[in-house]
């Protein structure tokens, strides 16, 4: 009996199929200590560069690049910082080595990295029906340069490797909407691949070598940033086809995107950090682009019934103290009732009314500060620094307070998409303009009537929207105020 035992213990140790992570090539170090200290080192530098933001809540997916530790590895780990402690990761690769048809799975249990092991969801695997091929022939450094950060920040977590090859549109849509499934159970898709590859080693310079070629570089990877956060991979794809655009994974890119849309929730990209290697060596000639990009839904960018009221005491104590006076003093969310959300920076703008009519509406379209900080230093400006009015003084009367937290902006691939009770803006011509989402509610606007005016405010003629040069953007907004023109209190603990 107990050969028997041992056999079968044998057998299973002989099934389990564990691949090591080859850390050989010089993508990082193959000793466990220098890895892990290299590891930290790059979530040290993200930190530095990102703040100590904690990560916000209800991640559905992440770009993140795949070179070597040394030159990608603080942007990566601006991708990983965001990674809470999810149960299963579907990590999508590519092949840098041999073409590769449809949508592909290592048959793997696990993966062996110098600092831990990374299991293989099996189950999950079989869930979504890809095909598995022996290991060897897919190994490839875009899937496998993502384990050892999974192994250090997320040890609890499975994962899912999948290698991307080429899809038909109908094999792009059936796998998005396999992948959506498990994203709406809460794993987290994560879409390898470095950006814009320029210099003659990659057969691509669109651009000359000059002065100018770092913002060049820049201005391209905000292009692709902007076509990726549209979630529509036609888009995307053209935009590739048209500027011959060297990004290496787009194949993962583009299931991630078609997999996001497929969610049925409004899904918004929020860009956590860009390097291109040229920074790193002084030598723009021959420069990769490395992006880390998160994806949230909409909800994710909310405050709490509880947090709305903390944030509109903070804004009433802060225009009470300018109102009677004159002091430009910001009275912040008390240090003891700050939480995770509070301390999320988004686009904040701050509305007064007077009587139901505008007062003052002041406020930033990207994130800048905490929210506990923001709504405070909007209430300040929306009081003293609209050019439409004079700063507010206790004569004026009482005033009511709105709170707007936007969401980021995604770039519309025409306006025909557009719908009201979104919030637009449009650029054209180095014009540009802003409107809230509300303020279409509570005009009677139509999609139309919303656009031209949108246009006007940017100083364009009002058919401006409809220019092919224009780039439109859209947002929402969580909007929460005063009813009644009642002042709250400060809540205390």
């Amino acid at each position: 009996m107990r050969q028997v035992v041992l056999l079968a213990i044998s057998a299973a140790a002989v099934a389990a199929q564990v691949h090591q992570v080859p850390a050989s090539q010089g993508w990082f170090p193959s000793d466990p200590a220098q890895l892990g200290r290299l590891l930290d080192q790059t979530l040290a530098v993200a930190e530095k560069r990102g703040g100590t933001t904690p990560p916000r809540q209800k991640l559905m997916g992440l770009i993140v690049p795949h070179a070597g530790l040394a030159y990608s590895g603080g942007v990566a780990a601006s991708a990983y910082r965001r990674l809470h402690q999810p149960g299963n990761v579907i990590v999508l690769g590519f092949s840098h080595r041999r073409a590769l048809s449809g949508i592909t799975a290592p048959d793997l249990d696990a993966y062996q990295t110098p600092v831990g092991e990374v299991k293989v969801n099996r189950a999950v695997l079989k869930e979504l029906k890809f095909p598995t091929v022996p290991e060897e022939q897919l190994c490839d450094h875009s899937l496998e340069n993502q384990l050892p950060f999974l192994a250090r920040v997320a040890p609890q977590a499975t994962v899912v490797p999948l290698y991307v090859g080429s899809l038909s549109e109908p094999e792009l849509a059936a796998a998005a909407r396999r992948l959506a499934v498990r994203v709406k159970q809460g794993d987290v898709l994560v879409a390898s691949s470095d950006m814009t590859h320029y210099g003659e080693a990659y057969g691509y310079a669109p651009f000359p070598k000059d002065e100018l070629l770092p913002k060049r570089l820049l201005a391209r990877t905000i292009d692709l940033v902007d076509m990726i956060g549209t979630l529509d991979p036609g888009e995307f794809e053209r935009y590739l086809t048209s500027t011959k655009d060297t990004t290496c994974g787009w194949g993962p890119i583009r299931v991630l995107m078609a997999a996001l849309a497929q969610t049925k929730e409004e899904v918004y990209l929020s860009a956590l950090d860009y390097l291109a290697s040229g920074q790193l060596t002084g030598d723009y000639s021959q420069s990769v682009g490395y992006v880390a990009a998160a994806f949230y839904p909409e909800s994710a960018y909310g405050v709490t019934p509880a947090d709305q009221r903390k944030l509109l005491a903070s804004a009433r104590r802060t225009l009470e103290g300018f109102v009677s006076g004159g002091q430009k003093a910001l009275v912040a969310v008390p240090p003891e009732q700050r939480n995770a959300d509070l301390e999320q920076s988004a686009g904040v703008f701050v509305t007064l009314k007077k009587n139901g009519r505008l007062r003052g509406c002041v406020g930033h379209i990207f994130p800048a500060r905490p929210l506990w900080d923001a709504v405070a230093d909007r209430t300040l400006a929306a009081a003293s620094e609209d050019p439409r009015f004079k700063p507010l003084e206790a004569k004026d009367g009482p005033v009511t307070l709105e709170v707007s937290i936007l969401t980021p902006l995604r770039r519309l691939a025409n306006w025909r998409q557009f719908r009201v009770g979104q919030g637009g803006m449009i650029l054209l011509d180095g014009k540009s303009g802003l409107i809230l989402p509300q303020i279409a509610r509570e005009m009677g606007w139509n999609r139309d009537q919303f656009l031209e005016n949108l246009s006007q405010k940017a100083g364009l003629p009002r058919d401006a929207y409809r220019d092919p040069r224009a780039q439109l953007y859209v947002y929402t907004a969580q909007v929460f105020g005063e009813p009644g023109g009642e002042t709250p209190a400060l809540l205390t603990q």
